[in-house]
């Protein structure tokens, strides 16, 4: 190859990455999210925006959400042009312009939307909670108000047992899905029986009454077979779940059957992620809000256990210097990945920064662009060391100092 050509395509290949580089973010778009926290919000670049609004499921609401986030989007560009060139934010800025004509955005809104943006990624979260209008530009994210949201769903396994059949499903009290069997997987008591299947009973009358049409007569009412049948395939249901469901997942599981079968089964299972709540009915006779709900009153009653359980934990562990309240010692067990479970006060707010090199706090006013909440940056790291946190209403804190931990040793 001559050098003339050499050169030639060296500089086409330049050109080709220096044009590249000049239009990158002009096609910048977002994804919408459902899962939290997503590795983008606890490592971030900064710029760092966020924006919360409160929206509306009704499509005559809609101009006003959009009024509502043009002025918020109106707020980030002041605060993005304090600190960045038009050139560096204009990808940006054009991308939430253009999201305020975005009709399916605004078409299929909850009650409340969550925007997270740098100069080069942004995720949306539709959620089924109404937020204070807010936007923020920092070096850091404002994620308080989504660990609040998560903190208080769990994730379920259902088993939908009917008297001769079973399925699965996972999800909560917001999303709820069916889980894909293999094709092989024996989901019915004639496919697990086969030949043992016992064929006396299957000659008699079978009339209306129970609803899993269970109401046998001849041989003195229910029949000894119909129950020794159904217990090997309780057993068998129990087993698969636990072997090829719950020991991957190490989800809890909760059991949804006729009010006769729950005792039944109960007695017979050997899984341990079995849950005593249950709800009862069949699965498939519910309306999907009704199981919802259902779960929504379980995950409630589960949550505010748990969180009684960790302040009195807290409490315990006080005159043994397990547990403190104090700031400057929850940010320096914080940074030293040894904090088990953290308390944050819901609206408190400490603002400045956490430079996480020197583990020095600096403190500014909300105001600067670079300032950020310091509890917003503790949960952020606290996030990072696999730390259990909360946020919670004054009320509901252990102590009145807005912010305290349990240590892990």
């Amino acid at each position: 190859m001559n050098e003339t050509k050499k050169y030639r395509i060296i500089l086409t290949v330049f050109l080709y990455v220096f044009k590249n580089y000049l239009r990158k973010g002009d096609d910048m778009n977002y994804t919408i999210c459902t899962d939290f926290p997503k590795e983008m919000l606890l490592k971030p670049e900064g710029p760092c925006l966020s924006i919360y609004m409160p929206t509306h499921r009704l499509k005559m609401d809609h101009k006003q959400d959009i009024i509502v986030f043009k002025n918020l989007a109106k707020e980030a560009k002041l605060s993005l042009e304090q600190k960045y060139t038009d050139r560096d934010i204009k990808p940006l800025l054009k991308l939430l312009k253009d999201m305020e004509e975005e009709v399916d955005l605004w078409n299929y809104s909850l009650d409340g939307l969550a925007l997270f943006a740098t100069l080069d990624e942004m995720i949306i979260y539709r959620l089924e909670k109404e937020f204070q209008p807010i936007s923020i530009v920092s070096d850091s994210f404002h994620i308080k108000p989504m660990v609040e949201f998560y903190q208080a769903i769990e994730t379920f396994q259902i088993l939908a047992l009917e008297a001769e059949s079973f399925a699965l499903y996972q999800g909560n009290h917001l999303d709820i899905k069916p889980m894909v069997l293999s094709e092989e997987v024996e989901t019915t008591l004639k496919e697990v029986l086969g030949s043992q299947h016992t064929e006396d009973y299957q000659t008699h009358g079978v009339y209306g009454g129970a609803s899993d049409g269970s109401t046998f007569h001849g041989h003195g009412g229910r029949s000894d077979e119909v129950e020794i049948d159904r217990a090997k395939f309780f057993k068998h249901v129990d087993r698969f779940v636990l072997e090829q469901v719950s020991k991957q997942a190490k989800l809890p599981l909760i059991l949804v059957t006729q009010k006769e079968h729950h005792a039944d089964f109960r007695n017979l299972s050997n899984n341990p992620y079995l849950l005593e709540e249950r709800i009862e009915g069949s699965f498939n006779d519910f309306k999907e809000n009704e199981i919802k709900m259902e779960l929504k009153d379980i995950n409630d009653q589960r949550f505010d256990l748990l969180i009684n359980q960790d302040k009195e934990h807290y409490h315990n562990l006080r005159n043994k210097g397990l547990s403190s309240d104090q700031f400057i010692d929850v940010l320096k067990a914080v940074l030293a990945s040894r904090v088990e479970t953290l308390f944050i006060e819901k609206n408190k707010i400490i603002p400045g920064q956490i430079d996480f090199n020197t583990q020095q706090i600096i403190q500014s006013d909300l105001d600067d662009p670079k300032t950020d909440d310091l509890l917003d940056d503790l949960v952020q790291h606290a996030y990072q060391t696999g730390t259990k946190v909360y946020i919670l209403d004054k009320d509901k804190m252990p102590t009145e100092s807005g912010v305290a931990a349990v240590f892990r040793y």
